[in-house]
């Protein structure tokens, strides 16, 4: 199906270039006036001239692998950083009232001049010089003079500022370092104090000591043993010396009664008792001893006790015999025999006794020590998960305070080496210089699109003259829409006065023709030259 809105009949080039040729003064004059038009405007813009200084990045001068900066941000995070003190209000308000910017507009908000000082300096990465990192920082305005200065200025402020900023950002570094540092240092001698303490609290009952406890533990049991053995034997000693005591007294008594000497049985039965209640007396105050103080009550009693027993005793050896008129010899010998032989006797088993005392007494001590190192030897393992938590806390604490410690060390070298200007720092490769081609306006730009909005502009007077024209101008039209037959074809008849009128409409053509070169070439040598260039070559040839 054929399209309703396609013509039937294909244009083809010499139709184009038929409507051009008969169109020309449609296309021709257009141009000539947007032309003039974007050449008057671009002569009568303002101005606007830009500098920029190119600033490196120059790497600190001391080696990283003996001084490492803690300044560590990247840089296009410190330029954000410094872009952002650089464009606050205050330093802008500096910058205008020392270059007088604005001048020409009083009436003119003080908002609205920071707003446009913003968006007139621009801050931008550079990293094409061989990966090494670099910014620039351009001013545009309509004085080049002061674009260059403003553009220098705005250079040294990003310069000292980062200088301020490094240093700052080091010295906050080592500060908070610092004051961690000293929290960390108290809280490691607390635990260090805490550890001293339960070392001493309990001292002998360390895990590291739990070998020296089970050896001591051991001699201890040994010795505990010897002495129950020796407490045996002298128990036997003193069951032996009170038999032979009990004997002597049976063979005294059974002397005596057989010499029929009743007074001196009654006299030697006497003394007996008397040193018997002596011996039971001395082995009660000894019992007492083992238990209490000499100041006890029954301490003093007892001991009393053995003092009237001695004298009674005393007394009693000490009263005259019988007379040997009275006394047999035979009895006055068998009883000085029997007083010395219980005597020695006696003698010995208070020593026996003393004895049995001691080895009592050492037995108890070395059973109180037993007790000791076996609750020793049995808390060792509870000691040790105590002392291991301990342990633990002071040794985290500790790698904690070391770590700190060096990067201490570490952030005041590198305070020093910002102080001293040995760090990163920003070294201007290129100054700002004065602009001498404006960046507006754009003079490529202005022609640009003059020269197609005069083409567009004759382009759619021609298309609408065209479109509804409905003249026949050429033989397939009568053919195809009048379906008529041509036999001939007469040519258009001249006269006199249409010849000087094609030879005016030609030099006005060509004058009109030449007039847009023109206009197209000052807009060449605007572009290449420049506006200033070109106008103070006008002006130098003028002059002349």
């Amino acid at each position: 199906m054929p399209d309703p809105f396609q013509s039937s009949t294909q244009i083809k080039p010499e139709q184009v270039l038929d409507i051009i040729v008969r169109r020309r003064w449609l296309i021709l004059i257009p141009l000539c006036i947007s032309l003039t038009l974007g050449l008057a405007a671009t002569l009568l813009a303002n101005k606007t001239y830009m500098a920029s200084t190119l600033i490196l990045v120059q790497q600190q001068s001391v080696p990283t692998e003996y001084v490492r900066s803690v300044v560590t941000s990247s840089i296009n995070q410190r330029i954000n950083t410094i872009s952002q003190q650089i464009l606050s209000r205050s330093n802008l308000e500096k910058i205008i009232d020392q270059f007088g910017l604005y001048e020409n507009q009083p009436t003119m908000y003080l908002e609205d001049k920071i707003a446009g000082m913003r968006n007139r300096i621009n801050v931008r990465i550079e990293r094409a010089r061989h990966g090494a990192e670099a910014f620039s920082i351009s001013f545009k305005g309509g004085d080049p003079g002061k674009v260059m200065r403003i553009a220098n200025t705005l250079a040294s402020f990003f310069m000292d500022e980062n200088l301020k900023v490094r240093e700052a950002q080091a010295i906050g570094t080592s500060e908070f370092l610092d004051s961690e540092l000293e929290k960390t240092r108290r809280r490691l001698e607390d635990r260090e104090r805490r550890l001293s303490d339960y070392r001493s609290k309990y001292l002998g009952g360390l895990p590291d000591e739990l070998e020296t406890n089970l050896r001591t533990l051991d001699r201890l049991q040994e010795q505990l043993a010897a002495k129950n053995e020796e407490l045996r034997e002298t128990k036997s000693g003193l069951n032996l010396v009170d038999s032979k005591i009990a004997d002597a007294r049976r063979e005294a008594q059974a002397v005596l009664k057989a010499t029929g000497t009743a007074e001196t049985t009654g006299i030697a039965s006497g003394i007996s008792d008397t040193r018997e209640k002596l011996l039971q007396a001395e082995q009660a105050y000894e019992n007492l001893l083992a238990s209490y103080t000499e100041k006890h009550p029954d301490v003093i009693r007892a001991k009393k006790s053995i003092e009237k027993l001695k004298k009674s005793l005393a007394h009693e050896e000490g009263e005259p015999q019988p007379s040997s008129s009275d006394t047999s010899p035979a009895a006055s010998e068998t009883r000085a025999l029997t007083n010395s032989t219980i005597r020695a006797l006696t003698l010995s088993r208070s020593q026996l006794m003393a004895d049995i005392e001691k080895l009592k007494g050492d037995i108890n001590t070395i059973e109180e020590k037993m007790v000791v190192y076996q609750n020793r030897v049995e808390d060792t393992p509870k000691r040790e998960l105590e002392l291991q938590s301990l342990k633990r806390d002071y040794n985290n604490i500790r790698d904690i305070f070391n770590s700190l410690l060096d990067r201490k060390l570490e952030a005041e070298l590198s305070v020093n080496m910002e102080k001293k200007q040995k760090g990163e720092q920003f070294r201007i490769l290129d100054h700002a210089r004065m602009p001498e081609k404006p960046i507006s306006p754009n003079v490529k730009k202005f022609f640009l699109l003059s020269l197609i909005a005069g083409l567009g502009l004759g382009g759619c007077i021609i298309f609408l003259l065209e479109f509804f024209d409905t003249t026949l101008r050429r033989d397939e039209q009568i053919e195809d829409d009048l379906e008529l037959t041509i036999l001939a074809s007469i040519p258009k008849l001249k006269g006199s006065g249409d010849k000087n009128r094609s030879k005016l409409e030609a030099l006005a053509f060509l004058a009109a023709f030449c007039y847009m070169a023109g206009v197209t070439g000052f807009f060449m040598i605007l572009n290449v030259k420049g506006l200033d260039r070109t106008f103070n070559f006008i002006k130098m040839y003028v002059d002349i």
